[in-house]
């Protein structure tokens, strides 16, 4: 049983997997504060699908990037879970989850999060193979550097910014760029059975800094 913890944005998502398939998930809202309301989601979660914690076998958590705040209380609820439990702990960048989601489409993928004001964080992937790096940038120069490639576009940031981002590409359904903590619990599992671990002191989101935000403004990771 993989518990998997998403918080990166405005809403969050928790879930459970078991041996590869969906248990159970449920979204919520981090606008009012996700530190409120994540751990009523995961006693929700919990009761809903008669799960204990003690049958909780793994902690999969989404690294971001994505809203400082946001993440860094995702990824303590993560870490207290794992260390109360003893249990394994992997986390899973952000930008996977959304790749996963259309995975089964042809040609490059554009995974687009929500950073502050008209910046947003990108990464391209074809099929799940990311092949760049996590960037930030202004959604307008995203825009020109999409209208010479044919990407379709996923994430709560094309939501975001869907009328924009239609004008140069393919944007993907709005049930697709919402948050799946049932993603990242499957994603979690599948990098843990290849070994794939992390240390539970050392795991931090993934920070990507804009080249133009002031120190004053590094406000998310």
């Amino acid at each position: 049983m993989v518990l998997g913890i998403e918080t990166s944005h405005e809403h969050g998502s928790l879930g459970l997997s078991r041996e590869d398939q969906l248990v159970g998930e449920v979204l919520f809202s981090t606008e009012l504060g996700p530190g409120e309301r994540l751990l009523p989601a995961l006693e929700s979660l919990l009761a809903l699908n008669a799960v204990t914690k003690d049958q909780i076998e793994l902690i999969a958590v989404a690294r971001g990037p994505g809203s400082f705040t946001s993440l860094r209380i995702g990824m303590a609820v993560g870490k207290g879970l794992a260390h109360a439990l003893g249990l394994p702990i992997v986390g899973v960048p952000t930008m996977d989850t959304y790749a996963e989601k259309v995975s089964f489409l042809s040609g490059k993928i554009c995974v687009v999060l929500p950073d502050r004001r008209d910046l947003v964080y990108y990464a391209l992937y074809e099929g799940t193979t990311q092949m760049t790096t996590e960037r930030s940038s202004s959604i307008h120069a995203l825009c020109e550097e999409l209208s010479h490639s044919s990407a379709f576009c996923v994430g709560p940031g094309a939501e975001r910014h869907r009328p924009l981002l239609e004008r140069v590409a393919r944007v993907a359904p709005a049930a697709l760029n919402q948050p799946s903590g049932a993603l990242v619990a499957l994603i979690g599992a599948a990098r843990f059975r290849h070994t794939q671990r992390d240390e539970l002191w050392t795991l931090e989101p993934l920070y990507v800094h804009h080249p133009f935000a002031s120190d004053s403004e590094v406000e998310r990771s």
